[in-house]
């Protein structure tokens, strides 16, 4: 009987710390943590619709991690998060090259603004939570894949 009861109670302090190491967009300020605690500088701030916005850098480039699904008169109550990055080109990109870009990257979105310059977007279902870590895999590998596409974004302007 004690013996079922130490095992119990293990398995209660394991369930614990794995809610714990769980982020969710309905958190802001989890997923704020857990990026602070990654080692990246990161601000908590709204967008213009009042919903959350953290501001972030990876690799040297700016990153915004924007904010879905949330209920439109409160602004809380989200379930998904973007990563967002826009790069700034002399000239317009050849649209047939950014397209070279998604097709490399299986989860990252590319698009040209009226500009022509890309932007470069990665989404993430994070409903009642993912596991910290998995979040943090995909933040840095969308910084590899920032530092990959920037390549095939400036290479005609060098």
């Amino acid at each position: 009987m004690i013996r079922w009861m130490a095992v119990a109670a293990l398995a209660a302090s394991l369930a614990g710390a794995a809610q714990a190491q769980t982020v969710t967009a309905n958190n802001p300020e989890g997923l704020l943590a857990a990026m602070k605690s990654a080692g990246y500088e990161a601000e908590l701030t709204t967008d213009q619709l009042g919903d959350p916005l953290i501001k972030t850098e990876i690799s040297g480039w700016e990153v915004s991690v924007l904010f879905y699904g949330c209920d439109a008169e409160t602004n809380t109550g989200c379930d998904s998060v973007q990563f967002s990055t826009g790069f700034d080109r002399e000239k317009a990109m050849d649209p047939v090259r950014a397209l070279e870009i998604a097709r490399k990257w299986r989860f990252l979105a590319v698009s040209l603004d009226e500009d022509g310059d890309p932007y470069l977007r990665w989404d993430i279902f994070t409903a009642d939570g993912i596991p910290q870590s998995v979040f943090m895999a995909a933040f840095r590998r969308y910084g590899e894949s920032l530092d990959d596409a920037s390549e095939i974004i400036f290479e005609d302007e060098k």
